[in-house]
């Protein structure tokens, strides 16, 4: 019996933000799909409009699998996970344990094909950096539906996720920030208007 499959359908148990008091709870697998979707759209950014050549379906699929260790250990909070260097070395070795542990139940014939987007591996240095704000731009729009909704217990961490993303300095990212986030903040009503 191969049991990856199951394991990963997993994600839709996973709370994330466990540490903050939310007006929704967010999932991680809503979480996932939201990752893939503006990967995708970051990915197209980055090929269209600033002339890469970053390969839009790896950085997608490698999105489905990017936080499955937390199937395993559980969404462990950014502020408690890199307070200190060492917790922080030992989260990341027990991420990667629980990845080796999720790769050996998947079918010996299809694991070629599967592990290198769990690992993300197969990544360029460039399509990793547009996965990991893809990742960040998720948790930057959760923290701006929180304070919509007047939680201000999620100001820092707008603060600092946003400031993480400029930091990152890719024109795809400046691109998204400057034309797309702001429709974040509208309603339906204002996002549907032709």
């Amino acid at each position: 019996m191969f049991n990856f499959n199951a394991l990963v359908s997993r994600i839709k148990y996973i709370p994330r933000w466990s540490l903050m008091r939310q007006s929704r709870q967010e999932f991680l697998a809503e979480h996932t799909t939201e990752v893939m979707q503006i990967a995708h759209t970051l990915a197209a950014i980055a090929n269209k409009k600033f002339g890469q050549n970053v390969n839009t379906e790896n950085i997608i699929i490698c999105g489905l699998y990017h936080d499955i260790s937390e199937i395993l250990t559980g969404d462990m909070p950014t502020p408690v996970k890199y307070n200190d260097e060492t917790l922080k070395c030992a989260y990341k070795d027990m991420e990667a344990k629980a990845i080796a542990k999720m790769l050996e139940t998947i079918d010996e014939d299809i694991k070629d094909d599967i592990s290198p987007f769990v690992t993300a591996e197969n990544l360029s240095e460039r399509e990793t950096k547009i996965l990991k704000a893809a990742d960040k731009f998720s948790a930057l729009i959760k923290c701006m539906e929180e304070l919509q909704c007047g939680n201000a217990e999620f100001k820092s961490a707008y603060t600092s996720t946003k400031q993480s993303l400029e930091d990152m300095h890719l024109p795809e990212i400046d691109y998204f920030i400057k034309n797309m986030l702001p429709s974040y903040s509208l309603c339906l009503d204002e996002l549907a208007k032709i």
